[in-house]
């Protein structure tokens, strides 16, 4: 079975996606890395189709469209549809601990039918009738030790200390892409590339809407790290940039209430 991990990036953050692309080549247990970058970008209409250096074991993978952030994974389950392979996607701006990759793909094997993630959060009005459910962790006093330490000795430098996400194992509603999940093509049909204006910006509400509408439970393991953010989390960051109108708070409740006008979920 082909283990792929599979991201994208912009422009801006061409120079300094270096350490994300250094730790997610050094995972054991892929077979593939993909990078996708398109040729044109709907954000950067400037973008003159330069490249990153990346490397030896990262493939870039050129795609006409650009689906905004879900083109880190929508292009990969595209091309490996009739397949069960196993496909983790992650963010741009993140620092992947040793041994990450293999054990959120191991995770998933042991759960073919959910999607495995290593960060999420669940709606207010979502029913929950997954059980059982996410326990988040308290911050230790070990972690913010850690944390006043580097603030004293180095300041707000990247990678700062972070602390572990998950108690106790569980599902939740929402993923949240930047510290990695694992889905199988099949978990997805041709909807998922149909991205309706303003949604295209908020691929993990676009994304867990899509597996909840197939049934697909999402699970998160216990013990994970957050991924330390790298300099790349400060540049045209979705998270708070307003796009076609919407800042990202409305555009995830545009996308709640469309998930439960046309797929009757999350109501």
């Amino acid at each position: 079975m082909l283990r792929v991990i599979s991201l994208s990036t912009i422009p801006p953050r061409f120079q300094e996606i270096g350490p994300t692309l250094d730790s997610l080549a050094k995972q054991a247990g892929v077979d593939e890395i993909r990078l996708y970058i398109p040729r044109a970008y709907r954000r950067f209409p400037e973008y003159s189709g330069e490249l990153p250096d990346v490397p030896d074991r990262i493939k870039i993978i050129r795609p006409d469209d650009d689906l905004g952030p879900a083109s880190k994974v929508l292009f990969t389950i595209q091309s490996l549809r009739e397949t069960e392979a196993q496909i983790l996607f992650c963010d741009d701006d993140r620092i992947y601990q040793a041994g990450w990759a293999e054990r959120l793909l191991s995770e998933q094997s042991a759960r073919p039918e959910d999607c495995v993630a290593v960060i999420g959060k669940d709606l207010p009005a979502s029913a929950r009738s997954r059980q059982p459910r996410a326990v988040r962790a308290r911050r230790t006093v070990k972690y913010r030790a850690h944390r006043i330490y580097h603030r004293i000795t180095k300041g707000n430098v990247y990678p700062r200390p972070e602390p572990v996400i998950i108690a106790k194992p569980g599902y939740v509603d929402v993923l949240q892409g930047y510290g990695g999940a694992v889905v199988r093509p099949r978990f997805f049909d041709d909807r998922a590339f149909d991205i309706p204006d303003v949604l295209w910006t908020v691929d993990d509400y676009w994304l867990s809407g899509l597996l909840a509408a197939r049934g697909i439970g999402i699970w998160l393991p216990a013990g994970f790290e957050r991924p330390a953010a790298t300099s790349a989390n400060d540049l045209d960051a979705l998270f708070d940039a307003t796009i076609d109108g919407a800042g990202r708070l409305e555009a995830n409740q545009q996308c709640i209430s469309y998930m439960q006008r046309h797929f009757h979920i999350w109501s």
